[in-house]
């Protein structure tokens, strides 16, 4: 069996399903889950969020910068203007534009990225002095594939707005410490199988946000990881587009989806990583966001 592991951003560009969902999820038709939203650009479901204050919302850092230019992208800077739709089932066409009035990375996570980020031109630099055309381009597209600092980075950010969602609800942050062996609650907008991610449709097909349930098996103080479906069948599997989604305990948010390890075009996976949002519990970006 072909395996995979996958920071989740990686494809979302490329995937495409009959209805984009989480694996082994069910469909949100109820609205409960109405304060996570999806994220689009360019017609592209991007990643997942959660409105966790009246203007702020919660998602993971690797979808809102721009790894090769080591800042953040546009659209999340300040002025800039996000595509954000908290439809249960969701298009383009649905989008509600915001206006951004900051985004802010973990202080850990903008120092890691500034590495990579120092790394990889000085790596380029090197390149251009030896190699040329096609030659020089390939190794510029390896390096900069080379990107992912999830596992050693907590990968989570806040985005402020400055346009009001009065429609959209809220959910609560905990910083309280997370035990293993919890039973937690997933959400998000990503893909449903692996094996619909070349579909040329997936423009036309709508992002629809389910939930799932699975079980913490350790915590670090960056990350905890939660049973996949390869590991324990039935539980919720991560797929790209979930990115930035929360992990929900009693209610509250207590992590935000970032990687999946083990992936497999059989639709199954070893294992979902998230970041300890109680780990970034000196972050002063929280208050008064989130509950100690």
């Amino acid at each position: 069996m072909h395996r995979m592991s996958f920071w989740l951003a990686i494809g979302f560009a490329l995937v495409a399903s009959p209805a984009w969902a989480l694996i082994n999820g069910q469909f949100d038709d109820e609205g409960r889950y109405g304060a996570v939203v999806a994220l689009w650009s360019e017609g592209e479901r991007r990643c997942s969020a959660t409105k966790i204050d009246s203007n702020t919302f919660l998602t993971a850092a690797h979808c809102v910068v721009d790894v090769a230019r080591g800042k953040l992208s546009s659209p999340f800077q300040p002025g800039g203007t996000l595509l954000i739709s908290a439809r249960p089932e969701s298009r383009p066409s649905d989008t509600q534009a915001l206006v951004v009035a900051n985004t802010e990375l973990p202080p850990a996570f903008a120092a890691g990225l500034q590495r990579l980020y120092d790394y990889q031109q000085s790596r380029i630099e090197e390149y251009r002095a030896r190699y040329n055309g096609e030659d020089l381009a390939r190794r510029i597209r390896r390096v900069q594939a080379d990107s992912r600092i999830t596992d050693r980075f907590p990968d989570a950010a806040l985005v402020r707005v400055v346009t009001p969602t009065p429609a959209i609800p809220q959910l609560p942050v905990s910083l309280a410490p997370l035990p293993a062996g919890a039973d937690v609650i997933l959400v998000g907008y990503g893909c449903e199988r692996v094996s619909d991610w070349r579909r040329s449709d997936r423009r036309d097909r709508p992002a629809r946000r389910l939930w799932g349930r699975s079980q913490v098996i350790r915590v670090d103080g960056v990350n905890f990881y939660t049973f996949g479906s390869e590991r324990r069948a039935g539980s919720a599997t991560l797929c790209p587009g979930d990115s930035g989604g929360p992990v929900l305990l009693d209610g509250r948010v207590v992590g935000v989806h970032g990687t999946v390890w083990g992936l497999s075009h059989r639709d199954t996976a070893r294992s979902n990583m998230s970041v300890n949002l109680h780990g970034l519990i000196d972050w002063k970006a929280w208050i008064p966001l989130a509950s100690f």
